[in-house]
């Protein structure tokens, strides 16, 4: 494999596109979109992945990241596991394109409908 096709950005892209495939294809209809945006050939710590999920899910706080966010969590028990089911497989997309410390990636989780009643892209600034 050339250096070129193991960049941080290709590795990105590769491992998002997967994810969004197997996303779809396990969803209970959540699922939406799945991206990325950072600064990864800076610092791969910059990574930020985003799971958008289908309609205003009930219960689904603003930019909800459950690595970070389970302390005193308070959400149905369901939708909870969903998205942890959606945030293992993002991970394990990320681990088989040899992304190191795949298990500490960043994977945000909001509503497919607040990101475009928020402006679209204008609403993770």
């Amino acid at each position: 494999m050339s250096l070129l096709a193991r960049t941080p950005k290709r590795q990105c892209d590769r491992a998002v596109k997967r994810a969004r495939r197997e996303l779809a294809r396990g969803s209970t209809g959540l699922f939406s979109s799945v991206f990325w945006y950072g600064a990864v050939d800076v610092d791969r710590k910059h990574l930020v992945v985003w799971v958008l999920l289908a309609g205003y899910p009930s219960g689904l706080p603003v930019w909800y990241f459950p690595s970070k966010d389970r302390a005193g969590c308070q959400y149905a028990a369901d939708l909870l596991a969903e998205i942890e089911r959606m945030r293992a497989t993002v991970v394990a997309c990320f681990a088989r394109e040899g992304w190191p410390d795949a298990e500490r990636v960043d994977v945000g989780f909001d509503s497919e409908a607040r990101v475009r009643d928020g402006g679209g892209w204008h609403y993770f600034k």
